[in-house]
């Protein structure tokens, strides 16, 4: 291995071995500390150190997991939607295409999550056996949604501001208690009820400002990226419903699912980038090739146009990627409520860098709006 990639290798494997170093239970840190123990045949040896007071990176690691993967899935989540909206209005390209390459970006990421947080290396082979053989058409239409709404994710974005839409598309609460009232039989309690109305009025407020030009963007163009945002939120909402079911069934294996949604929305989009590419050959547009001319065409005709794709635009493809990492490691060493806070701080986190950005502060409609849509999150994790 050089030298180039043998300090990140490293690096990484320290990372892992600190991520998953179990936690000592409450009752183990009452217990007096000391020095030595018992080896085998009665000698004495010396204790090992709690993995909270090991020296150096893997020590700190431990330590401060919980805030760090917090900071982490925040940081993720504005960067990516403030840098895509910059690129979106700085120039032209593929949101396709750069769906595309998120997806095959995962792969990596998902053999690493799997490795770390599945169960080790000896996980690996089998979790990949089982997700091509465990019903893998169940999932086809789920990663579907998921597609269209990671291709909506670019149309809408440009159109509207990065904290706009991660307010509006919170609108997702909505579409869920919806399906979950009506296919799955579930009741809203008042509190509940409270958190709908309160998001829905949050997102008129929030669309009103956009649309009167509070970050550059007025008018339809406006209106348009909110519609799209709406119906990413429903094509994600929908799945969601029947993702959730699935994962719950006993004996299903969360990652198999993950790498069996990752390929089938490679497939999907892939589909439609080749059926764009005939499309335009059939059509006579200048430059078009036919995709079955060669396997070189195949494959750029797959992958899709890469004009305008400039290294801010493959910061966003990683960006993208690592949501196969970061959320696993916070659901699993951080908790699920981390994980939940993590969005409205996120919205908030957007507004001031949008606000730092502009040199102005937020509207007072943004401002109420956002504010509403994050009280309807928190009072939707709370149980009735």
């Amino acid at each position: 291995m050089s030298r180039g990639l043998l300090l990140p290798v490293l690096l990484l494997q320290g990372v892992a071995m600190a991520l998953t170093k179990p936690q000592i239970s409450l009752q183990k840190l009452k217990q007096p500390r000391s020095s030595v123990a018992v080896g085998r045949g009665g000698a004495l040896a010396s204790a090992p150190a709690p993995a909270e007071e090991a020296p150096g990176l893997r020590g700190l690691l431990v330590r401060h997991r919980t805030p760090l993967l917090f900071g982490a899935l925040v940081t993720q989540k504005v960067l990516a939607d403030t840098l895509t909206d910059m690129t979106r209005r700085a120039g032209a390209y593929s949101g396709s295409t750069v769906s595309m390459l998120s997806e095959v970006a995962k792969f990596p990421v998902l053999a690493v999550a799997i490795v770390v947080f599945g169960g080790g290396a000896k996980r690996l082979k089998p979790t990949v056996v089982r997700a091509f053989r465990d019903t893998p058409l169940k999932i086809a239409w789920i990663a579907g949604a998921y597609a269209a709404q990671n291709v909506l994710y670019f149309a809408a974005l440009g159109r509207i501001s990065a904290a706009s839409y991660q307010v509006l598309s919170q609108s997702k609460m909505i579409f869920t208690a919806i399906l979950a009232v009506t296919m799955l039989g579930q009741r809203l309690g008042p509190r509940k009820l409270v958190a709908l109305a309160s998001l829905l009025a949050g997102s008129l407020l929030v669309q009103l400002s956009e649309m009167g030009g509070a970050f550059g963007e007025a008018g339809a163009d406006a209106l348009l990226g909110g519609g799209l945002t709406v119906l990413g939120a429903l094509l994600s909402a929908v799945p969601n419903v029947w993702y959730e079911k699935i994962l719950k069934t006993e004996g299903e294996d969360e990652w198999a699912r993950n790498i069996q949604v990752t390929c089938w929305i490679f497939l999907w989009i892939a589909a439609s980038q080749l059926g764009s590419a005939a499309s335009a050959f059939r059509a006579g547009v200048p430059g078009a090739v036919a995709p079955w001319a060669s396997p070189y065409a195949f494959g750029s005709s797959m992958i899709g146009s890469m004009e305008g794709i400039t290294p801010a635009v493959w910061a966003v493809v990683a960006l993208k990627s690592l949501n196969g990492i970061l959320i696993p490691a916070t659901l699993k060493y951080a908790g699920n409520l981390v994980y939940l806070y993590a969005k409205p701080t996120s919205i908030v986190a957007t507004a001031l860098a949008a606000a730092a950005w502009s040199g102005a502060p937020p509207p007072l409609a943004f401002s109420a709006g956002a504010a509403l849509v994050i009280y309807s999150m928190l009072q939707w994790a709370k149980k009735d």
